[in-house]
């Protein structure tokens, strides 16, 4: 396995989720009632049940990858960092994600590149 290496970019991941949590503050702002049943659902949803958390967050970030959304990406690769989700899982969870969304997938690789960067790797591309 090569040593990955960093990607430049203009925004850093925690960056594009700053941005994301902005358009959610708005929401807020002007919907309160409606973004607080929004939110409700989709942290009862994330809740452990049949499948635990870190179940739940590999489905969500492979959904991420094959929406093509990088705000997700971005949002649930940290999030499966956070549950124990290992960059093996995720890459495997990336295969998958290629297969069912093909093509335009494998383009948003580079969204998953940058948030392992940011979440999964040192300064030095090693594993944290």
């Amino acid at each position: 396995m090569t040593t990955p290496k960093k990607t430049k970019g203009s925004d850093s991941e925690r960056k594009v989720l700053e941005h994301a949590h902005r358009g959610l503050q708005l929401m807020t702002e002007y919907r309160p009632k409606l973004m607080g049943k929004v939110q409700a659902f989709m942290a009862e949803a994330m809740q452990p049940g049949v499948l635990n958390k870190k179940e739940k967050e590999r489905i969500a970030f492979g959904m991420a990858l094959t929406q093509q959304c990088h705000y997700c990406i971005a949002l649930h690769v940290r999030a499966c960092k956070l549950a124990g989700v290992s960059l093996e899982e995720i890459m495997e969870v990336c295969g998958i994600g290629i297969m069912m969304g093909g093509g335009p997938v494998l383009t948003h690789m580079a969204e998953v590149e940058r948030a392992l960067n940011e979440f999964y790797l040192d300064e030095n591309g090693d594993p944290i």
